[in-house]
């Protein structure tokens, strides 16, 4: 198995208006769609919207604002939104902004379950708001947030690690595909099975659910990520696939 990941330096944009995406790892892990965005100082711009489909947006760099027809949202921070089925919003740039965009396909399974009952969209919240946990896999210098919790929006769970050495050592996890995105000046390794790659900030990877992984500071840095899970089994992946 070789490691799925992006070196941040390997990106290419083509800017329209000020705006540009591009697409990461695509075909990767089914259902799930990631991008790069960045958006330039004083431009807008207007993101396609998604009836069967949840926008999860991950603002990494800049300042700026969101609006939705009821509210507006200001990006002073590590921040994430999650935008309504089918609603328009746009977003504002200040400074340039530099976000990971998460398009997650629903099936009609999800979409029976999100009509039950689901997290009030559109969703936004600033990393300094998340719930802090605690995870025996983790070094003593380091944190954990929530962001969004399993069970509130579909199969999707999200959140950050912060660390000042070490880092995580994790058995695999069968229930859930994970994502990386590596902020500010980390400096890292991330490990999986018994291959190694170095990370830095902007780099992007991809854990398949089931082998054990690690991301660890290198000697004398420190590492910082978000972390994207998604349950791989459709149908009680809660109760019937617990982690191990």
């Amino acid at each position: 198995m070789s490691i799925a990941y992006v070196k941040n330096d390997d990106l290419v944009f083509d800017f329209k208006d000020g705006f540009a995406q591009t697409e990461m790892l695509a075909g990767i892990y089914l259902g799930v769609h990631s991008y790069r965005c960045v958006l330039k100082a004083g431009h807008t711009v207007t993101p396609k919207t998604y009836s069967r489909s949840h926008q999860v947006l991950c603002f990494t760099n800049g300042e700026g604002y969101i609006t939705t027809p009821k509210k507006a949202y200001n990006i002073t921070e590590l921040s994430f939104f999650i935008a309504n089925l089918d609603e328009e919003f746009s977003i504002h740039a200040v400074t340039d902004i530099v976000f990971t965009k998460f398009v997650v396909d629903l099936t009609d399974h999800d979409m029976e379950v999100y009509e039950e009952g689901h997290v009030v969209l559109p969703f936004f919240r600033p990393a300094s708001k998340g719930i802090e946990y605690y995870q025996s896999c983790k070094s003593e210098k380091t944190r954990s947030w929530s962001i969004l919790v399993g069970g509130q929006l579909n199969r999707l769970l999200f959140g950050v690690v912060r660390s000042l050495e070490g880092g995580t050592i994790e058995k695999g996890h069968p229930p859930v595909a994970q994502w990386n995105v590596i902020l500010d000046d980390s400096d890292l390794t991330m490990t999986i099975g018994d291959e190694s790659v170095d990370q830095k900030s902007g780099d992007f990877s991809f854990a398949p659910a089931g082998p054990d992984h690690s991301l660890v500071a290198k000697p004398g840095k420190h590492l910082n990520y978000i972390w994207f899970e998604h349950y791989v089994q459709e149908i009680d992946y809660i109760v019937k696939n617990p982690r191990n």
